[in-house]
């Protein structure tokens, strides 16, 4: 009886598999290469993460809601993305119901096992967080988009994923 107790709290402690606050939040954890403008960044730590959404809008006395999830791809890098301007970037991808041409963005590429483009796209920017505590040599920079307009089943046959700021 001994050694199965014995056995038995071998597998519970080597075997029991700690997660992140991330993961314990409902996120996945990617393994994405991160490139901004193809230059490449040191990742730290990237998750996608579903977030549900409700809106409400009031018109005179009746009420709309809507009830919906968002997929966001967010990651931390130590180091800035790189800002590209306006007209470096395709203008077909610069659709304006996909961007807002008032505000800065980011541009997204993705990429394939064979650096073939799968998908390019706009967002406004997320939520960011830059903290350069070291006075340019490294920090925390996180990032924040949300995935929509194509089949999220292809972020399977995502290798790499390119990130620009727009200015």
């Amino acid at each position: 009886m001994k050694k199965i107790s014995t056995l038995l709290l071998f597998f519970i402690v080597f075997g029991a598999k700690s997660q992140t606050i991330s993961e314990k939040l409902g996120a996945v954890s990617t393994n994405f290469k991160i490139t901004s403008a193809s230059q490449p960044l040191n990742v730290t730590n990237q998750i996608i993460l579903k977030q549900n959404r409700t809106e409400s809008k009031k018109d005179h006395e009746d009420y709309e809601y809507a009830v919906y999830e968002r997929y966001y791809f967010q990651f931390i890098s130590d180091s800035k993305l790189v800002a590209s301007d306006r007209s470096d970037i395709k203008k077909e991808a610069l659709v304006k119901s996909n961007h807002d041409y008032n505000k800065d963005g980011y541009f997204i590429r993705l990429y394939d096992e064979n650096d073939f483009l799968i998908y390019e796209f706009s967002r406004e920017t997320g939520v960011r967080f830059n903290r350069d505590y070291n006075t340019g040599k490294g920090g925390y920079f996180t990032y924040e988009f949300y995935l929509s307009g194509f089949p999220l089943v292809l972020l399977d046959k995502v290798k790499r994923i390119d990130v620009q700021i727009i200015d």
